[in-house]
């Protein structure tokens, strides 16, 4: 009886020592095999995803699109270049049996991000683009470091936008409960809307000019002549 029990005293250990060693990613979901498929797509400037990808974009002379996933989610996988744009989304919509999806993109330039349905990504090394259009819905999350003369967002639906690097102009609108933190992008102007909760963090020089509603908050690094326009329980302040 005494060995019975410390057999199972053992196997029990065992497998508590099995299960501490079964990686979760931080999605929560335990990895499965992985495979990489690339795509020979060229001549686009503009992105536009619609699921939880998660989304990696860099600078680059020549241009590559690769996915990393399950396989079944590789098969699955509905990639075009249309009117110059990258459009990734799944054929099949309904399917919620999803595991991670990491798409790497090289570029030359780059015009206009759509990211929808909880993207996760992240934009490095463009340099002195001239215009950037970013539009994020759907609880997504862009971190873009680099230099744009200017930049327009529209940021929704509890989504998040980072930005580091410099530019001049920074404009666009931010509601439902969505984030900017441009902290370390410095602008010389910009004209912002916020509204449902929303809240920003910026760094403008010159001229701030701003429309606050619903609760929002704003709060502005630099010494810019402020132009507000303030309601709802919203504030505008100076860091």
């Amino acid at each position: 009886m005494k060995t019975l029990f410390s057999n199972l005293i053992a196997g029990a250990l065992l497998i508590s020592s099995l299960q501490s060693c079964v990686y979760v990613d931080s999605d929560g979901v335990p990895p499965r095999s992985t495979s990489t498929r690339t795509f020979d797509f060229r001549d686009f400037d503009r992105l536009e995803m619609g699921s939880a990808y998660r989304v990696h974009v860099n600078y680059g002379s020549e241009f590559s699109v690769s996915a990393t996933g399950e396989q079944k989610d590789l098969d699955d996988l509905d990639i075009f270049v249309q009117n110059h744009e990258l459009v990734v989304r799944y054929k099949d919509t309904w399917f919620s049996d999803r595991r991670r999806m990491d798409i790497d993109i090289t570029m030359p330039d780059l015009y206009a991000v759509d990211f929808s349905g909880a993207v996760k990504s992240d934009i490095e090394d463009f340099e002195n683009l001239n215009e950037l259009k970013i539009r994020l819905t759907g609880a997504s999350k862009l971190e873009f470091d680099g230099t744009a003369k200017s930049i327009d967002i529209d940021v929704s639906g509890a989504s998040d936008l980072y930005l580091s690097g410099e530019g001049r102009y920074l404009d666009g609108e931010l509601s439902g409960a969505s984030r900017l933190n441009s902290l370390d992008y410095p602008v010389e102007e910009s004209e912002l809307n916020l509204s449902g909760a929303s809240d920003a963090r910026v760094w403008v020089t010159k001229l701030l000019d701003v429309d606050v509603s619903g609760a929002s908050s704003l709060r502005y690094k630099g010494d810019p002549l402020v132009q507000k326009e303030v309601s709802g329980g919203s504030t505008v302040k100076r860091e």
